[in-house]
């Protein structure tokens, strides 16, 4: 009957957070170190990540790099 019951997913995360969730320790490494990286334009950033299959919102993003998203709220 409860087979499957599972906790609920990381709700206090915006897209991005709960999208690097399902990353490999190395994608989270590469990810983040790409965000901190003052050499990528968001727009660049976001596109090249939509071609690697990451596909988050350009507000989403903008938001997670700013650290102004749920995850950097979550994390005080």
């Amino acid at each position: 009957m409860l087979e499957g019951l599972t906790p609920p997913v990381n709700n206090f995360l915006c897209l991005v957070g709960q999208k690097r969730l399902e990353l490999s320790e190395e994608d989270k490494q590469v990810l983040d170190a790409s965000f901190e990286d003052p050499r990528w334009a968001s727009s660049v950033l976001r596109r090249a990540l939509i071609e690697r299959g990451f596909v988050v919102g350009e507000t989403v993003m903008l938001k997670h790099r700013k650290k102004e998203c749920s995850c950097a709220r979550e994390s005080k």
